[in-house]
């Protein structure tokens, strides 16, 4: 259990960075973009705010909740890593819609977002499942 909940807040910790990354670089000009090149038609697009909150800043909180509940965990709050799936599960499905909206609305596609998407799949499949309750 304390090796999983390693891996995730690792994958967390990659996370919160690429998301604050995005967040504070935002609005300062071009993102650089070196394997796709479609960064800043993602970044820029009608898609990429929700409330006018950029979508990078919910990633972050969302990634903070993942590494805190994977540190409890590795400190033997062994429940706490059961708490990520939700989120995780709410996670996962936000950035396969995400990544649909790069592949088939926008065409274009950004490294970051990629990433975060791959780092979110990673989280959600390595977060155990919720128990069903036994039957009295």
């Amino acid at each position: 259990m304390k090796l999983r909940a390693a891996a995730i807040a690792v994958l967390s910790f990659v996370g919160m960075v690429d998301s604050l990354y995005l967040s504070l670089k935002r609005g300062a000009g071009p993102i650089p973009c070196t394997i796709t090149g479609g960064c800043n038609d993602v970044l820029y697009s009608a898609y990429s705010e929700l409330a006018g909150i950029p979508i990078s800043w919910f990633g972050l909180a969302f990634y903070t909740v993942a590494l805190s509940f994977a540190v409890f965990a590795g400190f033997g709050q062994t429940r706490s890593l059961a708490w990520i799936f939700w989120p995780a599960a709410a996670a996962f499905a936000i950035s396969m819609g995400l990544v649909g909206i790069q592949a088939f609305v926008l065409r274009a596609y950004c490294e970051y977002c990629l990433l975060s998407a791959g780092l979110v799949t990673a989280i959600f499949l390595l977060t155990p499942r919720p128990r069903r309750a036994q039957p009295a």
